[in-house]
């Protein structure tokens, strides 16, 4: 299983659109991130990629819990896929899946108790 964030309605990313067309969310609107300095420019090597961790664990090294619920008022959500189309993406050390063949198997929101 692979984890990643996309908004609920439109399914983007934080850094590219559901159709790769970079937006830079995560550099203006959501600069409250921790890793808003990660540019993630374009590379014609992953187009139709789309970046995701390997366990919930890592996307809380890229994300943590403080800045998913933050998100998460904004419309975005933790999405699970399954894929066998996955390759390391060297460059910025994470993994891959490519978007058409990747199966959604749900979403979920973080509950923090206070």
């Amino acid at each position: 299983m692979y984890y990643r964030l996309g908004h609920e309605i439109s399914e983007q990313g934080l850094w590219y659109d559901q159709n790769g067309n970079f937006t830079g969310l995560i550099h203006n609107e959501f600069n409250f991130c921790e890793c808003n300095k990660l540019l993630m420019d374009y590379d014609p090597e992953i187009v139709g990629y789309i970046s995701v961790a390997d366990s919930i664990e890592h996307l809380l090294q890229w994300f943590p819990v403080k800045d998913i619920v933050e998100l998460q008022k904004h419309g975005y959500k933790v999405d699970v896929y399954e894929s066998e189309d996955v390759k390391f993406y060297e460059k910025f050390q994470h993994n891959v899946i490519l978007q058409k063949t990747a199966k959604l198997i749900f979403s979920f929101k973080l509950l923090l108790n206070k």
